[in-house]
């Protein structure tokens, strides 16, 4: 089992890549369904442009001209709320709970997720404690399940007490039309199926297919991210593009007239 944290890389950060170093970035453009070992899913790269990038694992075909959506959800890829198997001490980084979700779990296959502690039935939203998840041991649904955390308890857990794990979002990735899904960024490459591990850009410059409206002097400079994963203006007396819709940035070209050609700044996850 590889549990650890997740890696935070910032490219010519002093102490991290040193800036003589000759810039290379072709890793961000590679896709493989073997998870490269230097990485974790979730793991960041920031480049010195200032764009991001998560590595991703794909739950279908993913564009990088569209955004693509988390399809991670409880109970179909988590773990539902039950109660914890084992108590657990003050200080304690693991807890032990039952697999009461609809799908076995792989080993560290909830790496990068959160799981949410709440002390007993009737206990107040203030005593409810929430930790990163390192790695977690392999089980079928109803098996006991060991779930590794990044921090220890800082109040002791029963077996009156109840849990719930929420996957690592980027475990999930694919392009969706779905009204109720959020776009969690662009790939970096095209990926054609499922089961792909890739990286997916989340902040900075990119282009992101336009709807036609989108950029017209009159609607401002905000953007907002459609059901599909295109952009358009925002609109608030619009469901689709207003007031429920995903904020995916601002325009960068100070003369866009509908053209579609030009730069956005993509403020997604920095």
């Amino acid at each position: 089992m590889s549990k650890g944290k997740s890696i935070s890389l910032g490219i010519h950060v002093p102490g991290l890549v040193g800036h003589r170093d000759t810039p290379n970035w072709d890793f961000l453009y590679q896709q493989s369904t073997v998870k490269d070992p230097k990485w974790n899913v979730g793991d960041r790269v920031q480049l010195p442009d200032g764009r991001v990038f998560r590595y991703a694992k794909s739950g279908g075909a993913c564009w990088t001209g569209q955004g693509n959506k988390f399809m991670n959800a409880i109970p179909a890829t988590g773990i539902d709320y039950s109660l914890l198997a084992e108590s657990a001490a003050l200080g304690a980084t693991q807890v032990v709970m039952t697999n009461q979700g609809t799908v076995a779990q792989t080993e560290d296959g909830l790496r990068g997720g959160l799981i949410v502690l709440k002390p007993a039935t009737g206990s107040t939203n203030g005593e409810v404690q929430m930790r990163g998840i390192i790695g977690n041991t392999a089980g079928g649904v109803s098996d006991e399940i060991t779930i590794y955390l990044d921090a220890g308890l800082t109040e002791a857990l029963t077996t009156a007490s109840y849990a719930f794990c929420m996957p690592n979002p980027y475990n999930n990735i694919a392009l969706s039309s779905t009204d109720y899904t959020s776009v969690a960024g662009l790939a970096a490459v095209e990926v054609a199926a499922a089961d792909v591990y890739f990286w997916l850009q989340t902040w900075g410059l990119c282009w992101v297919a336009p709807q036609g409206e989108c950029g017209q002097t009159a609607f401002g400079r905000g953007l907002v991210f459609r059901h599909d994963g295109t952009i358009q203006h925002v609109d608030y007396s619009s469901a689709i593009g207003g007031a429920y819709g995903q904020n995916a940035g601002f325009i960068v070209d100070n003369n866009w007239l509908n053209n579609g050609s030009t730069l956005i700044m993509l403020q997604i996850d920095p």
